[in-house]
């Protein structure tokens, strides 16, 4: 069997200081496959092009240790639709086995993710894989732990999304099919892997550590408080007419993903917002809380 090419997305605009990590993280990968990786760059105005021409040039100059059967490097800097549209611009350039798109500020978990994953997608008869992670400052200082045992198709609909992204690997093929939706500028991956899981795509949960993701107040998932809960009951509305779960999952996001990170500093919303997310996840999963 031939080795695996890995195609790898960064999208990216004006990330200049985090950029670097990012682009390191996937070219210090060893094993036994290739690397395409593609950054798309938004047009930036800070010094993420000098930095994508710095390694290009190492590239090209043989001055960087290259660890797998060879790596494809290539970037383009335009203005873009946003995030999404960068992806689908980016995959469809590329001409690989597997595909993942790591953001500008996220990065690998180690240099050893790559060969973990091609040993699952040679083995075993899977599309997706989907893997643990931590959850880093912005300084990249160690927050958490980012687990999950298993996928559960109603608690990503009504609940808790809990496929962490760049810990997601899909067969490319599925990349090049499927188009993101860029009305969503919050979730369009909450809503593409829900979809592709919903048409029955053949997944792997495992329980190594695939990516550090980044938190701090400036990023979407932070910034965008409402705009992202307004996308999650879309993508709710989408996927069931189930009025009642519906309903249930309107109050339950709107404390999980607004409220306690608003006020996450007072006890008693603390206290009152784990409440509603166990009598939510007893009445739509049938457990007392997240198992």
């Amino acid at each position: 069997m031939d080795p695996i090419t890995f195609s790898i997305i960064t999208p990216s605009y004006n990330q200049g200081k985090f950029l670097e990590d990012a682009i390191k993280s996937v070219l210090i990968q060893k094993g036994n496959f290739y690397i395409d990786y593609i950054i798309m760059d938004g047009g930036s105005t800070d010094n993420s092009v000098e930095i994508i021409k710095k390694y290009e040039g190492l590239i090209l100059n043989r001055k960087l240790a290259i660890n797998c059967k060879g790596i494809k490097y290539r970037w383009r800097s335009e203005k873009d639709e946003g995030q999404a549209d960068a992806l689908e611009k980016g995959f469809a350039l590329t001409s690989g086995d597997i595909g993942a798109w790591l953001n500008s500020d996220d990065v690998y978990y180690n240099d050893e993710v790559f060969a973990n994953v091609s040993r699952y997608f040679i083995s075993e008869d899977i599309d997706l894989l989907i893997g643990n992670g931590t959850l880093t400052d912005k300084e990249g200082n160690f927050i958490g732990d980012y687990r999950t045992e298993k996928i559960d198709i109603k608690e990503l609909i009504f609940l808790d999304y809990h496929i962490l992204q760049p810990s997601a690997f899909l067969r490319l093929e599925y990349f090049k099919k499927n188009n993101f939706d860029k009305y969503l500028n919050y979730t369009f991956d909450v809503e593409f892997f829900i979809r592709l899981l919903k048409k029955g795509i053949k997944y792997k949960k495992i329980k190594e550590y695939l990516s550090c993701f980044r938190i701090y107040p400036e990023i979407k998932t932070m910034s965008g408080l409402e705009k992202r809960y307004r996308e999650s009951l879309l993508i709710a509305n989408k996927f069931s007419n189930d009025k009642t779960f519906l309903f249930i999952s309107r109050i339950f996001k709107y404390f999980s993903e607004v409220i306690e990170i608003k006020y996450q500093r007072y006890f008693l919303v603390r206290l009152l917002t784990q409440l509603i997310r166990n009598i939510a996840y007893r009445l739509v999963i049938g457990t007392w809380g997240r198992k």
